[in-house]
């Protein structure tokens, strides 16, 4: 699986040292490259997930993966509206490469699908039917 979410970081717009703005580049820039590491974090999990044999999906094992993928996207979540607040703030940071790469519109359609994955899984082994690979 290609690293979907290796984009170089930085503001779209050159600062001067000690410019206003500069501050609240920094913690964009900083908060993107978290938000891109939750990102492939989130990917690894749901390919990861993908690739399990279906013997070793047991509900017990489904619990834990729907617990830990639901805990990196609540990460991403707060982090990415911790990001807007920052956009709200100064319109220039909404030039920043963060707002342009649609990352949260990326990783919310793949936490979806991977979501219905596990509904589908836990479904067919409630119902005494093997899971299924997706």
């Amino acid at each position: 699986m290609p690293n979907i979410v290796a984009l170089k970081l930085s503001a779209s717009y050159p600062l001067m040292p000690g410019h206003k703005d500069e501050g609240n580049i920094l913690a964009l820039d900083q908060l993107a490259l978290q938000q891109q590491i939750s990102a492939n974090f989130i990917f690894h999990a749901i390919s990861n997930y993908k690739k399990t044999p279906s013997e070793r999906k047991t509900l017990v094992f489904i619990a834990k993966k729907w617990l830990h993928i639901q805990m990196l996207w609540r990460e991403f979540r707060l982090r990415d509206k911790q990001i807007r607040r920052l956009g709200h703030k100064d319109a220039r940071v909404l030039e920043h490469g963060y707002f342009q790469q649609e990352l949260f519109e990326l990783v919310h359609e793949k936490y979806m699908v991977v979501r219905g994955f596990l509904s589908r899984d836990k479904r067919n082994l409630l119902a005494g039917q093997p899971a299924t690979r997706p």
